[in-house]
């Protein structure tokens, strides 16, 4: 008996073999009008390589096929006899061959039926940070990249399909500056934008930003309107906002939302971990607020190991504040040595797609609207932690907050608006 891997290596060899079988006996019975058979195996050979296979050795095999294929044999039902082909062509291996012809003109979704997809708009470094975290951790059955630039984006895409032998599970990459490349998607996440020029102000480069996004949340919609969007785009929670009202009232409320203070909770938590000599991820604590200046850390519920940090009803001392102050500070310090951030963000969006492909719903601080939460009246949208599932934010938990951690919130929320006012009527 077969196993699982050998099982799909034959599968793959018999994809390529059996098709010429199936051009050769059609082609001896079409009519004029019908595509000639090295049309059709110039047709297939395309489509091979748009998947990252060899286009010579696809050729190879196929015009040279000598009758002479691996021993294998089609699906049958349970407890029915199992027949082996070695040459020729019988039923069984007819079927093969009409399916393996299908193959290669079909997507995974059409072939397989519905394959776990995440879509990545934009591949600077943050992009291509996600990709690489969402490959390495086998998040998605299929990855499709698309940005506007479209020889480095082929570069990328090669470069990434390269190292297929080591992905933490069997994933397609595709790519390409049309959008339709992300159709059917799972999970869209957005990392497209402009960074700020030299003496450009906050709002002008919002405004670019805003263009920007408009351009890309109807495509995506257009093409996966039942997909899960998640905004990365930096200023990430206004940049949220934008594209949920862009979307308008017919995408339901939780299916945008923002990387929000993912990774600013993971420094905080890699910050004790490291000072404490304890795993990170036994450092349990939020920073909520806005992805940025105002955040606020919640040190009222940071455990290490169960403990609680603070006494209950304490304030932080400036010892904690000062290690808040370390987790604003970590993205300047970072671009200012390498001049951007790729892998921690990229990490915290894999984490982020993770909990939506496989439906975990976890407690994550997402950038959602908070409106009506701890005094905040406006439309803003900032992290606090919410459960995130396979379509987005499906609850806001009602984090307890002591009075000055609800006073360090409303100022975030009132800086947000202040610049996201600006701007929210032209949206």
């Amino acid at each position: 008996m077969l196993n699982t891997t050998a099982s799909s290596l034959l599968r793959g060899k018999q994809r390529l073999v059996c098709s010429v079988r199936a051009f050769a006996s059609s082609s001896s019975s079409s009519s004029a009008g019908s595509s000639s058979l090295a049309d059709r195996i110039e047709k297939t050979v395309a489509n091979i390589k748009a998947r990252g296979g060899s286009n010579v050795f696809a050729r190879h095999v196929l015009e040279n096929y000598t009758g002479h294929s691996v021993p294998s044999f089609a699906p049958v039902p349970y407890s029915s006899p199992v027949s082996t082909v070695n040459n020729g062509c019988d039923d069984n291996d007819n079927a093969i061959a009409s399916m393996m012809e299908q193959r290669h003109s079909l997507s995974d979704a059409e072939f397989y039926g519905h394959v776990k997809k995440i879509s990545i708009v934009g591949c600077g470094q943050v992009g291509l940070g996600a990709a690489f975290a969402i490959l390495n951790q086998g998040v998605a059955d299929c990855l499709a990249l698309t940005d506007v630039n479209g020889e480095r984006l082929e570069g990328e895409i090669k470069d990434l399909r390269q190292g297929s032998a080591f992905y933490g599970h069997r994933a397609r990459i595709e790519g390409s500056t049309d959008y339709g490349v992300t159709a059917d998607s799972d999970l869209v996440i957005i990392t497209a934008g402009v960074a700020q020029k030299p003496g450009e102000s906050r709002l002008s480069l919002l405004g670019r930003n805003t263009a920007i996004m408009r351009s890309i949340i109807h495509p995506v919609l257009e093409h996966s309107p039942n997909a899960t969007i998640c905004i990365a785009t930096n200023p990430c929670d206004i940049m949220t906002a934008i594209a949920a009202k862009i979307a308008g009232p017919n995408v339901d409320p939780g299916r945008i939302f923002g990387s929000g203070t993912v990774l600013d909770s993971s420094r905080l938590q890699t910050l004790l971990g490291a000072t404490l000599d304890v795993d990170a991820r036994d450092c349990r604590g939020y920073i909520i607020g806005e992805h940025g200046d105002s955040s606020v850390p919640v040190f009222s519920s940071v455990k290490v190991g169960g403990v609680p940090l603070l006494q209950h009803g304490a304030d932080p001392d400036p010892a904690h504040i000062a290690m808040h102050r370390e987790v604003v500070d970590s993205a300047g310090d970072v671009i200012c040595k390498k001049g951007y951030t790729n892998w921690a963000v990229g990490m915290a969006c894999s984490h982020i797609a993770k909990a939506v492909i496989h439906n975990e719903r976890r407690a994550l601080t997402v950038s959602t609207c908070v409106r009506g939460l701890h005094g905040i009246e406006e439309d803003v949208f900032l992290s606090m932690p919410c459960i995130v599932d396979a379509k987005g934010v499906s609850r806001v938990v009602n984090l307890p907050l002591t009075e000055w951690e609800t006073e360090r919130l409303q100022q975030s929320a009132k800086k947000i608006w202040e610049m996201q006012s600006t701007i929210w009527n032209e949206v």
